[in-house]
């Protein structure tokens, strides 16, 4: 699909219902809902999980140690 459209699209998910594998082990295909009840795959390659997983933990530890700092009255520093 192409579009003139330069805004990024957002995808907003409340929970993740199932992941599986398909294209004979190349792909993961995951069901995701929305918050209207809908429900998207998104399909990533095998190569691309990897990064994502890694991306998705980081930001995950990032986040914790905001909250944490936040908990404790303190702002977190910006790394640049």
């Amino acid at each position: 699909m192409t579009t003139d459209d330069a805004r990024p699209r957002v995808l907003s998910i409340t929970s993740i219902t199932a992941v599986s594998t398909i294209d004979g082990g190349d792909t993961l295909a995951a069901e995701v809902s929305g918050p209207d009840g809908g429900t998207v795959f998104l399909l990533i390659p095998l190569g691309a999980a990897g990064a994502l997983i890694t991306q998705l933990t980081d930001a995950a530890e990032r986040g914790a140690q905001e909250r944490r700092l936040h908990s404790r009255g303190r702002l977190p520093t910006v790394e640049v």
